[in-house]
């Protein structure tokens, strides 16, 4: 009797065709944690990011240039949880692409534009504090609305930049072949090495060493800034505690010796220079006990 090699086996009286049979990748109480879970994220990452806009466009004191980044980098991430997460869940949870190929081209290129628009925004605002910290007065100024949206369109255009190639003249694929068997239903961006290796650049790593060099550039120039002020404190410290000395009748003993014993010569002098300098004395020591 010669065996059975077709991907028929008998069950009953019911013949079962194995290629019928999906394989869920999840089992049905995994797929309906991971469906809540997923929800969650999503509608907060969406009230989240509404209500930083909002915030914005609402309080006067909130509706300034640097801000501007802020609300690109959450309308970015906005587009990520109503454009990308939802489709993305029901990949994950079904395990194959069950949309078509047209979404999966449109599903793909905004996966990329706004997950590059958010790390170009975290870049962008990253160098926007550099110049505020390190430049205060002269960056001031210059930071002005049509400056700022002249960044944010940087951000978009070199989003798009990086997001469109696959949709108008590369390709994303389609189908996969895995142990001499074709897979039609994925769904995967433009996988060409050249592609890659250009997206991943500048999507991810030159945001990141720009981020980490300019934060740690930041670090250092805070960290100056506070031991300036901490110099800077001392010494007035102990320039307000001369002053409540020498008020209170103390103060280096040559000045003491001095004002006990002066000389006729000098005395109208020093009557007259103490009685000038009463009122900026006075001004320094309330100056001082207040700091103190």
């Amino acid at each position: 009797m010669e065996p059975n090699t077709s991907n028929e086996f008998t069950n009953g009286t019911q013949y079962v065709n194995v290629t019928d049979i999906e394989l869920s990748i999840y089992t049905p109480f995994e797929s309906i944690v991971i469906t809540i879970i997923l929800v969650i994220v999503i509608l907060v990452t969406i009230i989240g990011n509404i209500l930083v806009c909002v915030a914005v466009c609402l309080v006067r004191k909130l509706r300034r240039p640097c801000n501007y980044l802020l609300v690109s980098l959450a309308v970015s991430d906005l587009c990520v949880a109503i454009l990308v997460m939802p489709m993305a869940m029901f990949y994950e949870i079904k395990g194959k692409w069950i949309f078509g190929e047209i979404v999966c081209n449109l599903w793909v290129s905004f996966d990329v534009l706004s997950c590059t628009a958010s790390i170009l925004n975290l870049c962008m605002i990253s160098v926007d504090r550099y110049y505020a910290i390190t430049k205060p007065l002269e960056y001031g100024v210059k930071r002005t609305p049509k400056r700022m949206l002249f960044c944010v369109f940087l951000v978009w255009f070199g989003s798009a930049c990086i997001s469109l190639p696959p949709l108008l003249i590369l390709g994303n694929e389609h189908s996969i072949t895995e142990n001499d068997k074709t897979n039609d239903e994925v769904c995967i961006v433009c996988q060409s090495f050249g592609y890659q290796l250009y997206a991943t650049l500048c999507s991810f790593y030159i945001p990141l060493a720009v981020m980490m060099v300019v934060y740690y550039k930041i670090f250092r120039a805070a960290r100056r800034i506070v031991l300036d002020e901490k110099r800077a404190q001392s010494h007035l410290e102990a320039h307000c505690y001369l002053e409540i000395s020498v008020k209170n009748g103390g103060g280096p003993p040559e000045n003491r010796i001095s004002s006990h014993s002066p000389s006729p010569g000098n005395l109208n002098r020093s009557n007259h220079r103490s009685s000038s300098a009463s009122s900026t004395t006075m001004v320094n020591i309330a100056l001082c006990l207040y700091l103190l």
